[in-house]
């Protein structure tokens, strides 16, 4: 076998190579950990589906030769699925956080993390639901820091402090929609050193009632803002649309009874004015936070939180397919999932080609120098 270090990532190699391979090892023909990462190499470079990963495998098998033992050749497109079906995504999900916290060491993490979740829409059938993942994406290193797999939308208030669980998020400031608006998850991102800022909703009447009543008295005895740090706004237009987003906050709470069981240390609000196609939309909307935050923080906060769902589940959809994806045996949707998100993040944090991801794929495809730069941003 060749000297691999000078042709691609070792630590994300090495990682699959340890993965657990359930299969009697006896009776195996191909390695697991090469199977995945052919697949990861495959989605790289534009395959996304079981047939297209096994055509690219096939054409590049003397390439792949260059650094991996390839036992039984090529695996078959159905083998790929029946691995990817048989792999614990409990074991992948933990290689993958553990790959994302290396890739990150020389730039600690840091700013918003945004937590959210997103469904496969074509994993459905007739025997089960589609798949609902819970994502990590931190905004300003623009990665996917790992994600958690739950059967409903619903069960996001169980899934989230696991996932909490497996992120080196010290320092980081957590910010999740009203779903997680759950003491104990307020909790579990405190117990990892962070600090959160999460969306209150009607589903904690008491709380939400709380904020209203304070926001409104606010509101009647002050009837002109100017700019400071208990307030702020912005103004900007943008393909038609005229947005006017306000944000008020404060730090004194000795008036909220229910602050301290929250262990909350800002709240806020944000009233969102919206014209498109010349009609008008307003809503506001309340948060509560564990950190000491002006209006302007809590805005651009607010802001970066949509990162997860332009940079993540979007990219997903649009440049990987991953709502066209119709992988239902056994744990493969899942851990597709996964190595997308693995792919993804390879290749944003290739920065010198000013491509969108989709283009990136195929420049990987097309260019194996491309493909080791890509690769070779993980050392």
């Amino acid at each position: 076998m060749n000297d691999r270090s000078l042709l691609m990532p070792m630590t994300l190699l090495d990682r699959m190579m340890l993965l657990n391979d359930p299969r009697q090892q006896a009776k195996c023909t191909h390695d697991l950990g090469e199977v995945v990462f052919m697949t990861t190499c495959a989605l790289l470079c534009g395959a996304d589906d079981w047939e297209s990963i096994q055509f690219f495998a096939d054409t590049r098998k003397d390439w792949f030769k260059q650094f991996l033992r390839l036992p039984g050749g090529i695996p078959s497109h159905d083998t790929f699925n029946r691995l990817f079906s048989l792999l614990d995504p409990v074991c992948y999900r933990e290689m993958f956080c553990g790959w994302v916290q290396d890739m990150l060491i020389d730039t600690p993490l840091s700013g918003v993390v945004a937590i959210d979740g997103k469904t496969a829409r074509a994993s459905r059938s007739s025997k089960q639901q589609a798949i609902h993942m819970v994502n990590a994406w931190a905004s300003q290193a623009s990665v996917s820091l790992g994600q958690h797999k739950v059967d409903k939308k619903s069960n996001e208030i169980k899934a989230i402090p696991k996932l909490l669980e497996q992120l080196a998020i010290k320092g980081c400031l957590v910010t999740i929609d009203a779903m997680g608006c759950q003491k104990n998850i307020v909790s579990k991102v405190i117990e990892r050193e962070a600090d959160y800022l999460i969306t209150v909703k009607s589903n904690q009447k008491t709380l939400h009632k709380e904020l209203v009543r304070y926001f409104d008295h606010y509101w009647e005895t002050h009837k002109q803002d100017t700019l400071s740090e208990h307030f702020f706004e912005q103004q900007n237009e943008t393909h038609g649309r005229k947005e006017h987003r306000r944000c008020w906050s404060t730090m004194d709470l000795s008036s909220l009874s229910i602050a301290t069981e929250w262990q909350v240390q800002t709240i806020a609000a944000i009233q969102s004015d919206r014209i498109a196609n010349e009609r008008g939309r307003s809503h506001i909307r309340y948060f509560i936070s564990s950190k000491l935050m002006t209006a302007e923080e809590v805005l651009k906060a607010t802001r970066e939180h949509w990162g997860v769902e332009n940079q993540l589940h979007w990219v997903l959809d649009v440049s990987f397919g991953e709502d066209q994806c119709r992988a239902r045996q056994g744990y493969a949707a899942e851990n597709l999932a996964t190595t997308r998100q693995i792919a993804l993040n390879l290749l944003k944090q290739e920065t010198s080609v000013k491509l969108g991801i989709k283009n990136k794929r195929k420049a990987c495809g097309w260019d194996d120098a491309y493909l080791f730069k890509v690769m070779g941003l993980i050392k």
